[in-house]
Order: structure tokens, then sequence, then C-alpha cells
């Protein structure tokens, strides 16, 4: 099957994540909600595992393992943090835009040269960042809310290249997912112990559902998204993945009709930022 197809699953799942994580909000907080769906995450894949045992690397898994923490424990907190505060349209908009910091990140790293497309590209995805923020007269964002989203996007570029390293050691999708999704559970509540923030858990059982389901939903797009990784290349499959606010867009209007307001202008901008990811990641 092609790798596109994994890509179109994960975009999907994470398009269905961010709407359930929405309505989970109204309950619960980014804490509670990140260590929920790592957890459901773990309980997933390490089924999968156990039904269908992988070869063992521990290169490989140190890997997998890093990445796990990038997407995660930091790109994850920043997205729910984006989410609650920005709605599921702005937000998954400018996470999606992690494929530009994937090409900065090859780069700087790896001595990939700027092409034409690049920098159309990201005129697009500027000009979308501007329309979806309402810069101007009748703009309610500031420019400081648009940092916690495009954190996220560059902890996910961070972890999809170092998630690839992985891969082509140990080409074993599933054991990557469980892998990264247990490095998130155990490590996160280190770091919320370090950095006083134990008391933000808020444990719903009217947000329980919403989490579980965006556990699923997340485990399904990490498969997606490791089985798209492994087969193709970084590039395309980022490109395909940050289409899922697209997704986003189209459960939200569905699912969130009370709480998220999608304007024309916002809805221009989302489409104006996926477009300008497709020419710098496709062309």
């Amino acid at each position: 099957m092609r790798f596109e197809f994994y890509a179109i699953v994960a975009a999907i799942g994470f398009g269905l994540n961010a709407v359930l994580v929405r309505l989970a909000m109204k309950d619960t907080t980014p804490v509670t909600a990140t260590l929920s769906v790592a957890a459901v995450q773990v309980v997933i894949l390490s089924g999968i595992l156990v039904l269908s045992p992988p070869e063992v690397n521990w290169v490989a898994i140190g890997y997998f393992a890093l990445a796990g923490f990038f997407a995660a424990i930091m790109g994850r907190t920043f997205n729910y943090m984006s989410i609650d505060k920005l709605g599921v349209a702005i937000s998954t908009s400018l996470t999606g835009t992690n494929p530009i910091f994937v090409m900065i990140i090859s780069v700087i790293f790896l001595g990939e040269k700027v092409s034409v497309s690049t920098v159309a590209g990201s005129l697009l995805v500027v000009a979308g960042v501007m329309l979806i923020s309402g810069w101007g007269k009748d703009g309610n964002l500031k420019l400081g809310d648009l940092v916690i989203p495009l954190a996220s996007a560059f902890f996910y570029a961070a972890s999809s290249v170092v998630r690839k390293v992985g891969l082509n050691i140990l080409p074993e999708s599933v054991l990557g997912a469980a892998v990264g999704a247990l490095t998130g559970l155990v490590t996160y509540p280190i770091l919320l112990r370090l950095i006083s923030r134990t008391g933000e858990f808020k444990f719903s059982r009217k947000a329980l559902p919403f989490l579980v389901g965006s556990g699923i939903a997340t485990s399904t797009a990490w498969i997606g998204m490791f089985m798209a990784t492994q087969q193709g290349s970084v590039s395309v499959v980022s490109a395909i993945i940050g289409a899922n606010p697209l997704f986003g867009l189209l459960l939200s209007a569905l699912l969130l009709r009370d709480t998220e307001q999608l304007s024309k202008r916002v809805i221009a901008g989302c489409l104006v930022i996926v477009a300008g990811v497709t020419v710098i990641t496709l062309l």
C-alpha cells in the first residue's frame, strides 16, 4: 500500500484528535489531556506489539524515544495549550506548518538547498498566518498568541527528522510509535514536577470519553505517520499530514458548532497555509 494512504490516515487522525481535545477542554486541562492521551496510546500500541513482537535495536529505540519526547511531550503540550487558547481551526493550521521547520532543519543539518518553491510556499504561509490571526482593525489575537502553536510545529518537525533516522536503522513502525508514546508517559510527569505544574492535573469523568477517543485517534495517526515516514520521504509525508487542518475544520464544523466560530477569513487562512505547505514540500 502506498505511503500516501498512511499519511492521509494520519492527517485524519490528527484532525479528529484536535476536535476531541477541544471538547475535553471544557472539563479538563492541557496537562491532563497530554497524560491521558499518552496513556491510551501506550495501552493500544503495546497490545499490538504483544500480538506481533518486533525486532529490537537499541540505537533505533534511542532515536524513537527522542522523537517521542519532541512530539509527545513538547509538541503535544504546546498543541493542546494552543487548542485551549485559540481553538481548533487556528491551532491546527499553525501547528500544521511544521513541514516548513522540517525544511529549515534539513537545510541547517543536512545542507539541503532552498528552492524557489520553498520561498513561494513560505510567502503563502505568512499570508495565511496574517489571515487567521486577524491582524488589522478587526483582529482579536495578539502576536504572542501565535508563538504557542508555532513552537508546537517546531518540535513536531524535529521529531519527524529524528524519527526518520530511527526508521532507517530499524523499520518497525508500531514499535517506534509505542516507544514514542511510552517516552511521553514516563517523562512528562517528571517535567511537570521540575516546572512545578503538577497541580494542573484535573481528572474529569465528563472529559474521559473524549480523551480516550483522542488517544485512539492519535494512536491510529501515529501508526499511519510512522508507516508513511518509513516508506516515503519526510518532506512529502509532512506535507500530506500538514493538511490535517482541513479535516479539523470539517470535523469542528460538525461537532463544535457551539464553541468554534469559523469565519470566511479563518477558513481562507487555513486553506492558504495548507497550499503554502504543499508548494514547499511537493514542488
